[in-house]
């Protein structure tokens, strides 16, 4: 198993850092003079900016998004189709196969027999070929949707 795999990619830990997302994280990437050095494990959870020169980026896993991703989102209008529950699906397609959404499961009556039917948030969907870079996508998707 590669680590590199297992964390976001380089541009989503970059693109989170600019977001002002907590950099708490057990791996990071070394990034010095334009060059990457890969992915590293640090005995600490909170990264600093820079160590030894290197610029440190949190290479956060899809257990430690988990945990920064809300399980729900309350929009607070059109009640009761305003709560809205973190969903991710694995797909068996190499190109997207997690796709992760925020749903909202109230129906309405017309759709009462229909077992399929669900509401997605307009803004908050995200694909990826990882887990952890289809979980960064989400939480940017979600910061972005609330600036």
């Amino acid at each position: 198993m590669n680590l590199e795999n297992e964390v976001i990619s380089l541009e989503l830990a970059k693109k989170l850092l600019t977001l002002g997302v907590k950099q708490k994280s057990f791996f990071v990437w070394e990034y010095y003079d334009d060059k990457c050095y890969g992915v590293k494990f640090i005995p600490y959870a909170v990264v600093p900016d820079q160590m030894n020169n290197f610029k440190l980026y949190s290479a956060f896993t899809a257990g430690e998004l988990m945990e920064l991703l809300p399980p729900f989102i309350d929009t607070g209008m059109n009640e009761p189709f305003n709560i809205f529950y973190l969903s991710i699906k694995k797909r068996p397609t190499k190109n997207i196969q997690y796709i992760a959404k925020y749903i909202c499961d109230s129906i309405p009556g017309e759709q009462l027999d229909n077992p399929f039917y669900e509401i997605t948030h307009p803004h908050l969907k995200a694909y990826s070929e990882k887990l952890s870079d289809c979980l960064a996508l989400m939480l940017i998707a979600l910061i972005e949707d609330r600036k």
